[in-house]
């Protein structure tokens, strides 16, 4: 919505009111004038449209005019998992030693793992997850609502799960946009202070685990095949 189409319309409706007013001593307009004029209405919902497509805290709204009413609703949002590979290694105190697990080996620290990203996760990702530091003004922005990691067996394998809450479809751009955010957060910034994080496995000189979300060979995004439907905002 441009503001000259606002401020023709406006004006036009003004002309059209003092036209019908011709004669009074003195004129007194009341909202209500304005409003009733198709072509303001019309400026008015277009700018709302154009908020709920360019503004954050809009998001998701969806607006349908007609018959004198407005109606909003909120569109649903749509679970998506991305599944990768970890590199999970076992420290032993006891021996010094360091060693890779296999995705196999890993199953059993599955639990423990989740528990201990859950304790990592700053307050002010609780409700967005990594989503809370992406600041690009793209439709990314306004489609993807949140992105929390977690690890879960799958096919006997440990693997690392992102959950996506996703308003709509994404596009190949938009997808290959998002995997580019999100193997940023696991190299160089959410993943790269986890991954330093020993997971104690008892008290002192037990084993520590320790999971990186990038650098397991063969590192890859992919879209689990069956993503699941979910109206809830909240994690």
């Amino acid at each position: 919505m441009s503001d000259n189409k606002l401020e023709t319309a406006v004006a036009g409706r003004l002309a059209d009111i003092i036209e019908e007013m011709k004669g009074a001593d003195d004129y007194c307009l009341s909202y209500e004038q304005f409003m009733s004029d198709p072509g303001i209405a019309e400026c008015v919902i277009d700018c709302a449209k154009h908020l709920t497509e360019s503004r954050l805290e809009f998001a998701g709204l969806t607006i349908n005019s007609g018959n004198g009413f407005v109606e909003f609703g909120q569109e649903e949002l749509k679970t998506v998992r991305l599944i990768s590979p970890l590199k999970v290694s076992i420290y032993e105190p006891e021996y010094d030693d360091q060693y890779v697990l296999s995705a196999r080996q890993a199953v059993e620290y599955a639990d423990i793992i989740n528990g201990r990203i859950a304790t990592y996760m700053m307050d002010e990702e609780r409700e967005r997850g990594l989503m809370h530091w992406y600041d690009k003004p793209t439709s990314i922005s306004s489609k993807v609502y949140s992105a929390f990691p977690s690890v879960e067996v799958i096919d006997g394998e440990l693997n690392g799960v992102t959950t996506l809450r996703v308003r709509g479809e994404l596009d190949n751009h938009e997808l290959r946009e998002l995997r580019d955010y999100l193997t940023g957060q696991y190299s160089d910034g959410w993943g790269e202070g986890f991954e330093q994080q020993e997971i104690k496995m008892g008290e002192r000189d037990c084993p520590e685990i320790y999971v990186s979300f990038w650098g397991a060979p063969g590192y890859e995004l992919t879209v689990e095949d069956t993503p699941q439907q979910t109206q809830d905002l909240s994690m």
